[in-house]
């Protein structure tokens, strides 16, 4: 074949292919829903589920397109390339741009494909059988994820296949079986059916060659026949069940002997076996004398039914459990087929009360033009959605919901349409709120930008026209001192200056809190925290020494913050400052700073204690940081160094603590991050 790669095995591949009969009809709803579901996680119009024979393609499922013929040339198809791929996996996003396909006749004629999307289907032998792939009619990419989910969609089409062909195989051997009518027809040597023969009378059982077979065993692990020693192998759970059988036969109940129990190998594990029989001879009395049945061994079906009902099961419970309302229509009517618990709890309906209506009764009036778009776009495509509109509940309310679905055929052929509803109540209340609030930040941010544009108006005046005036009177103070010596002893004049110095420290404060206000984070750096501290040190050491007050730091080189450097100079200041001020006359003062590494969450945190008269808490605690709250009688007391001290450290992201108590002393806490976050 030419332009076509082919696998090294393709003798081998196309044996195993064989197996699975193209012509032979398997569960097309299960398939045609799994090709639905690649056309939805793909985007397309259109997918396939195909097996590659020797010299045809042949298609199992088509989704979004009406073929004439389900058999196609091998040598012009996108999935014989999809096989020999040792991706594991076929992308094609413009075929008119791709070597291998620009000629080819599915590109050039009319409806060309364009883009596709094909993983191989692989057995459980692992030769690689056909392909599902997502086929669009214009050039498309594809995303890892839309990959992955294909993926998984071809294991489900390829355990749907398997099992079809498994379950084809037992239902072949069945029918066999119950063809098989009397003595003749259960003795049929050189197949898989044991037969075995009971003497009633001597307890004695023979079985056939093929019982041997399957079961493992030897005659000679039997040489006597007696039952008693083939029972032995029987289950211990199925033995009763299978006596009861057996009576319920000799006794007349039953025309037949039919059980299924399970027997155990000769290499210990157990097989299931489906035995019948039937009384072929009776005494004068009528008591059963002779038996003949058969065995058959039916582990394979029974795995099978477990793959079945575990396959049920799971359908069953994604179906009860989604998150997501599922409904089945009619095509023709829109009555509803089929609901979950999810579509129906918010509408305030029964289960019973909402399969009776349909799902035109649910769509306010004002949908039902966009409902007649997207049936088209059902018609023309095989899917509709995802859109949203509106349902109305059995009270007269409504809620909106998000639809998307596609078009199926049930096993008589009818048009049945697949859908999954959401409601997205809480979605759109959470849409409103995010918008209300969006409009109060806008509003907040606005009014805070005023607000800031205002302080810094403030603190210009203050700094230039307030200052330029305490700037005067300095003057003038230090004028008439200097012409009058003796004025400086008058108490009016110190009065005055005084006045002078507090102005000027007033101008300054409020300057700070304008500053602390209005900061950002232009100016953060790493500062190195035991600079700054010995900085502050030296900076009060004339205060130290006047009042014979200790500082002790243990702070390491190493230490840093990030924060503005002013800032942090500042908080120390008015700590140290206030420690000194608020010492105790009544023992020596000593304050003591120190400074420790949190690595894991990644804080620096300061301690400065002294044992100065400390400050009632139970009092005071909740003025400790508000601006111009003094908690002692002093007369440098401003009350506004602690609204600072939080202020500043708040601006830079970190937190303080306040322990205290009155004449044992004070201990300020602060944590500050030590890198940016």
């Amino acid at each position: 074949m030419k332009n076509i790669p082919i696998p090294d095995n393709d003798k081998r591949r196309n044996l195993e292919v064989e197996k699975y009969k193209p012509q032979q009809k398997i569960d097309d709803e299960d398939l045609d829903f799994l090709s639905a579901m690649a056309a939805e996680i793909c985007g397309t119009p259109s997918a396939l589920i195909t097996l590659i024979g020797q010299n045809t393609q042949y298609i199992k499922s088509a989704y979004g397109m009406d073929l004439e013929t389900r058999e196609f040339p091998r040598e012009f198809t996108f999935c014989a390339h999809t096989i020999s791929s040792s991706e594991g996996f076929m992308i094609v996003e413009d075929a008119r741009k791709d070597e291998r396909f620009r000629n080819n006749p599915y590109v050039t004629g009319e409806n060309p494909i364009l883009s596709y999307a094909g993983v191989p289907l692989s057995n459980s032998a692992g030769y690689s059988i056909g392909s599902l792939c997502s086929i669009d009619f214009k050039p498309k990419s594809f995303s890892e994820e839309q990959l992955e989910k294909l993926k998984k969609v071809a294991n489900q089409v390829m355990k749907s296949i398997e099992l079809s062909r498994k379950t084809n195989e037992l239902k072949q051997l069945n029918d066999n079986l119950l063809r098989e009518q009397t003595k003749d027809n259960y003795i049929i040597e050189g197949t898989e059916t044991a037969t075995f023969d009971w003497d009633i009378v001597n307890d004695q059982i023979s079985f056939s060659d093929v019982w041997f077979q399957f079961s493992g065993y030897s005659r000679s692990d039997f040489p006597n026949q007696m039952v008693d020693s083939w029972r032995t192998i029987v289950h211990p759970e199925d033995l009763r069940p299978l006596q009861q059988q057996v009576q319920l036969h000799f006794d007349g109940k039953k025309k037949k002997f039919s059980s299924e129990f399970r027997i155990k190998h000769k290499n210990g594990e157990y097989l299931w076996i489906s035995s019948q029989g039937k009384i072929f001879e009776r005494d004068a009395s009528g008591r059963p004398t002779r038996m003949y049945g058969l065995h058959r061994d039916i582990t394979e079906k029974k795995k099978v039914d477990v793959e079945i009902q575990f396959r049920e099961k799971l359908l069953e419970s994604l179906y009860n459990l989604s998150p997501l309302g599922i409904a089945l229509n009619d095509y023709e009517t829109g009555a509803f087929i089929e609901v979950n618990k999810r579509l129906v709890e918010p509408t305030g309906y029964s289960q019973s009360e909402f399969l009776n209506l349909t799902y035109f009764e649910l769509t306010p009036e004002e949908y039902l033009e966009m409902e007649k778009e997207q049936l088209k776009e059902l018609d023309d495509t095989g899917k509709y959605g995802p859109y949203e509109k509106e349902y109305i509940r059995k009270d007269g309310t409504k809620y909106p919901v998000l639809l998307r679905g596609v078009l199926a055929k049930d096993p008589n052929g009818r048009k049945i349409i697949w859908s999954f509803i959401e409601d997205i109540s809480e979605q759109k209340e959470n849409e409103e709120l995010q918008e209300l609030n969006f409009q109060k930040i806008e509003k907040l941010l606005t009014i805070t930008e005023k607000q800031n544009d205002r302080l810094k108006n403030f603190a210009h005046i203050v700094s230039h026209n307030l200052r330029s005036h305490s700037s005067g009177i300095s003057l003038l103070l230090d004028f008439l001192s200097e012409s009058n010596p003796e004025i400086k002893v008058e108490e009016p004049f110190k009065h005055l200056k005084t006045a002078s110095g507090n102005l000027e420290s007033t101008i300054h404060d409020l300057n700070d809190i304008v500053k602390v206000n209005v900061s950002g984070q232009e100016d953060f750096q790493i500062v190195q925290l035991k600079a700054a501290v010995d900085k502050i040190v030296e900076s009060v050491e004339p205060l130290t020494k006047t009042g014979n007050i200790n500082i002790r730091t243990e702070v390491e080189e190493t230490v840093t913050v990030y924060g503005l450097r002013a800032y942090i100079e500042s908080i120390l200041l008015n700590l140290v400052t206030n420690g000194i001020k608020y010492s105790s006359p009544d023992r020596d003062s000593t304050i003591k700073i120190t400074a420790k590494e949190d690595l894991q969450n990644k804080l620096v945190r300061i301690e400065i204690e002294d044992n100065g008269i400390g400050i009632d808490l139970d009092t005071h605690r909740k003025d400790l940081f508000k601006m111009y709250k003094i908690f002692h009688k002093h007369e440098d007391a401003r009350g506004v160094g602690l609204f600072l001290v939080k202020n500043q450290v708040e601006n830079m992201n970190g937190s303080i603590e306040i322990e205290s108590t009155v004449n044992v002393g004070t201990k300020i806490i602060i944590k500050l991050p030590n890198e940016q976050n």
